[in-house]
């Protein structure tokens, strides 16, 4: 990628946020901005720092993984989201919700920066079904 880094915000908790800083670590095209611990504040903080990217914990944001994905997308529409899930099930209702990719914990480590650089090369802020998943 060339130019701006892309800006990243992280939803979750400190142990989830030190993860996903040291995955991001030495990535030349990519920079975590900021992080929140619920969505209470995700408006407020989009809005200031504007992130191309969104990674979000589901754990601590609640168990309705739909309404976490929408309350997000509504909060940051112009943002890509990475919903990270706990159970594969809910996956495909995050998605049809706005979320863009969803990966499992298990996954996270493999997955989580190919999924990252094949969002942020996207051009169109909003998906399509076809597009929503990232393998």
């Amino acid at each position: 990628m060339h130019g701006d880094k892309v800006k990243l915000l992280v939803v979750g908790a400190p142990a989830f946020l030190k993860i996903i800083k040291h995955l991001f670590d030495g990535q030349p095209d990519f920079e975590v901005v900021g992080s929140i611990g619920g969505i209470g504040s995700l408006a407020r903080q989009s809005k200031r720092l504007s992130p191309k990217l969104i990674v979000a914990s589901v754990k601590p944001v609640g168990t309705n993984v739909s309404r976490a994905a929408r309350s997000i997308k509504d909060s940051s529409p112009l943002s890509k989201l990475i919903l990270i899930c706990p159970v594969k099930d809910f996956s495909e209702g995050a998605r049809m919700c706005g979320a863009d990719a969803c990966l499992e914990p298990n996954e996270l480590v493999r997955r989580l920066l190919p999924a990252a650089y094949k969002l942020a090369l996207r051009r169109s802020s909003h998906a399509t079904p076809s597009v929503n998943r990232v393998h």
